[in-house]
């Protein structure tokens, strides 16, 4: 299911690079992350969802485009849900849930505006400029 891509290995492995950074950010207790104003937080997990979710888009074709989402959507939830039982000082929240939906229909939005396969097209431009 993924693109044929010349640097497979280097963007499959920025993308479980990008994954375990958000479920090791999820899962620390809250006195271990700095602070943000109010509201920030929720900005904070459209971005890395939106992220993850547009990294995946690039990676795959435009078939590609529901698994992505529902494996970003799946980790969203798991890690909230991780949160609720697991995690000290945290709680599981449904706006948090919300907010990482939000990013991923954006991405996937993208994904259905021609944004699927984005790396491959990444590729071709540096391989233009090394010729």
């Amino acid at each position: 299911m993924l693109l044929p891509l010349r640097y497979r290995r280097a963007w499959i492995a920025l993308y479980w690079l990008l994954v375990a950074a958000i479920a090791i950010t999820s899962l620390l207790p809250m006195e271990s992350l700095p602070g943000a104003p109010p509201g920030v937080d929720k900005l904070q997990h459209l971005l890395a969802y939106f992220s993850l979710a547009f990294l995946g888009i690039g990676l795959v074709p435009q078939r590609g485009l529901v698994t992505v989402v529902v494996f970003v959507l799946a980790l969203g939830a798991g890690l909230e849900v991780a949160q609720g039982l697991l995690a000290a000082g945290r709680i599981a929240d449904w706006i948090d849930l919300l907010a990482n939906a939000a990013g991923v229909g954006l991405a996937a939005w993208l994904g259905h505006r021609g944004f699927a396969g984005w790396a491959a097209r990444v590729e071709e431009r540096i391989a233009g400029r090394d010729s």
